[in-house]
């Protein structure tokens, strides 16, 4: 079975970014839980709410608890 492909919403600048990353994430195929947005910003990831922000152009950050952590060491970490 292939990878599904993230399409992102073409307006909202923190999905498209997400969306590239996830992509391109080379750990792909052992993710078994997936971004699903709900709103700008906000996803659901697994049972979790997440919000995330994108800084610097392309810099993925995922808020967790009162701070944020960077997206590749939030999908090790919670994967």
């Amino acid at each position: 079975m292939g990878q599904a492909i993230y399409i992102a919403h073409k307006n909202d600048k923190v999905d498209l970014v997400l969306g590239n990353f996830l992509n391109r994430y080379p750990e792909r195929k052992k993710m078994n839980i997936m971004f699903l947005r709900e709103s700008e910003g906000v996803y659901q990831f697994g049972q979790r709410r997440v919000y995330i922000k994108v800084e610097k152009g392309d810099k993925i950050l995922v808020r967790v608890g009162g701070g944020f952590m960077n997206i590749q060491d939030f999908i090790t970490q919670y994967t």
